[in-house]
């Protein structure tokens, strides 16, 4: 039997491994990868006891810096998507949010690197486009792809058949696995996390509802000012992320980026930088970066 703390379930066998890579990068699921069975879900439960706001600490929030300017070679190339096209009922299409998390993380290859990542993950992983954009990232700035373990999460059934299809369809060794936040990880394992979360104001009720089905509304509806899903990472946030590790948040101005900097900062000792920002239609679309030290420069 299944320990109790498990509360996901693989979807999808790994694609081959390449011989090169370290087995113990593996070693960051509480679980071993072969395990197509799931014990009775724990994930979730009231809103009541999960969705509450955490408080902030009594701390002086210094504005956010703004990023840099984008460069004019700034705009990273996409990982084909043609298997896709016309199943986006279930599934987050890509958008000007994924565009902009990608284009930062290409910028910010020079931390990327530094990081020495050993293990990847993205949180709501949706089409795939992300962890395997920033795969062949990675690639093209020199770092192997044999070098990392890459996973990918998302607790939509559609979502994790669709991230296993982008990177087939692109030649990247992924693990993708369906799971509720970091609920599946092993503490001081992530080197670099991804999460672009969601971030649209909603109500309460329909953020909460989102994440029981577990459908595509779960992708956006992100309960009072946007917040619900990622407060409830933050405080496990530094405990997961390796020594060397960084984490990459993707988020709207309604979700007071200000204070998430000061939370973070207060409780795990992280220090955050805004790295990228961009307005879409009527959205003000951010990037941040948090990290335990301060990294090298882009």
């Amino acid at each position: 039997p299944l320990p109790s703390f498990v509360s996901a379930r693989v979807l999808h066998k790994p694609l081959a491994r390449p011989p090169s890579r370290p087995a113990a990068h593996l070693r960051l699921l509480r679980w071993p990868l072969s395990i197509a069975a799931h014990s009775p879900s724990v994930a979730y439960r009231s809103a009541s006891s999960l969705h509450a706001r955490i408080p902030v600490p009594e701390i002086t929030m210094a504005k956010l810096p703004p990023p840099p300017p984008p460069r004019a070679d700034s705009r990273c190339p996409l990982p084909s998507l043609v298997h896709l096209q016309g199943d986006w009922a279930n599934v987050y299409e890509p958008s000007d949010d994924t565009y902009l998390l990608l284009d930062a993380l290409a910028a910010d290859l020079a931390v990327l690197r530094a990081a020495l990542p050993g293990v990847v993950l993205e949180l709501g992983s949706g089409s795939g486009c992300v962890i395997t954009g920033l795969a062949q990232i990675l690639a093209r700035g020199g770092v192997p792809a044999a070098s990392a373990a890459l996973v990918a999460t998302d607790l939509n059934a559609s979502a994790n058949a669709a991230t296993a299809a982008t990177a087939a369809a692109n030649s990247v060794p992924l693990e993708v696995v369906r799971a509720d936040l970091l609920g599946a990880v092993r503490p001081g394992t992530v080197d670099v996390l991804l999460f672009n979360p969601p971030y649209v104001p909603t109500s309460e009720e329909e953020a909460a509802g989102g994440q029981a089905e577990r459908d595509i509304s779960a992708a956006w509806a992100g309960g009072p000012d946007g917040r619900v899903v990622v407060d409830r990472l933050l405080p496990d946030l530094g405990r997961l992320l390796s020594a060397r590790g960084v984490f990459y948040l993707l988020g709207v101005r309604e979700n007071r980026p200000d204070e998430l900097a000061a939370q973070v900062e207060a409780q795990h000792g992280m220090r955050a930088e805004l790295i990228a920002e961009r307005r879409a239609q009527n959205e003000r679309l951010f990037v941040m970066r948090f990290s335990r030290s301060q990294p090298a420069s882009a």
